[in-house]
């Protein structure tokens, strides 16, 4: 599954998240394994990150904070 996120951020243009979630891994407490790779095209980054997600959280919101904190690898 392939979604778009626009952070409301602009670099060189407006940024936004192509990101491709790999697996979601939901446990018995609501919490969610996210594992997805994203491009932003406005930074020239693309890269892979595996995080929590949490039951209120969007897959764009918990991508966008994990590359935030530089919790990911380049692809």
């Amino acid at each position: 599954m392939t979604i778009q996120h626009a952070t409301g951020r602009t670099y060189d243009k407006p940024q936004v998240l192509h990101i491709t979630i790999e697996s979601q891994t939901a446990d018995e407490f609501g919490l969610i394994d996210l594992v997805a790779t994203f491009v932003d095209a406005s930074r020239h980054i693309s890269g892979r990150v595996n995080t929590v997600q949490f039951p209120h959280e969007t897959v764009g919101a918990a991508v966008l904070a994990a590359y935030d904190y530089g919790n990911y690898s380049s692809i």
